[in-house]
């Protein structure tokens, strides 16, 4: 059944997401470590807002059967994590070992605490391999608003994939459905006749 009535906002904006680009004056509202409930795998999220919009920064569980391998994305991951937590909490409050990723998650949680309530950082938001927003890979991409804008070491730079990739694109010629296929040559039908000059072989 369709009810279309007064209540229906058709006009306001459905997106509620923090877009592509630098933003000044967002606040970390909260980070957690959860286990994703279809593959069971493990990940660390810290959520940002501004304005009403908001963006969901996503940490997960490296893996790699490469040792070598496994230990630069686990290094990588845990620069990227300090690079965002020592911007509410002194570099020397971020110092532990952790046995194992839920370790350094919640480590990570209680040591942040509740520092980050009522600071405001400057972020750069770019789209990741799979069209979704976040942070990048690489720091820098977080900065305290103390920091001022003409000094910032944040700026979009070449690699920053800062447009979707589209679709399945469509082919540059479509048949029309609705046109009826003529009918193959049946017997007695005059055959055209080929110059053998013009052939390319």
């Amino acid at each position: 059944m369709y009810n279309v009535n007064k209540n229906i906002d058709s006009e306001s904006s459905a997106t509620n997401f923090l877009d592509v680009g630098i933003h000044e004056d967002v606040e970390l509202k909260g980070v957690e470590y959860k286990i994703s409930p279809k593959e069971g795998n493990e990940f660390m999220v810290f959520h940002f807002e501004k304005d009403g919009k908001t963006l969901s920064h996503t940490e997960w569980k490296p893996k790699d059967v490469d040792p070598e391998k496994l230990e630069n994305k686990t290094n990588n991951q845990i620069k990227r994590v300090k690079h965002i937590v020592t911007k509410f909490i002194s570099e020397d409050s971020y110092v532990f070992v952790a046995t194992d990723f839920k370790s350094f998650c919640t480590n990570t949680i209680k040591l942040l605490g509740n520092a980050y309530v009522g600071k405001k950082v400057r972020i750069k938001v770019v789209y990741s391999f799979n069209n979704f927003t976040s942070l990048p890979n690489y720091v820098p991409f977080i900065e305290k608003m103390e920091i001022p804008k003409t000094s910032s070491k944040l700026e979009i730079l070449s690699i920053d994939k800062m447009t979707k990739e589209k679709a399945d694109v469509e082919p540059a010629v479509q048949e029309n459905p609705f046109v009826k296929e003529e009918n193959p040559l049946t017997e007695g039908d005059a055959i055209p006749v080929v110059n053998e000059d013009e052939l390319p072989f």
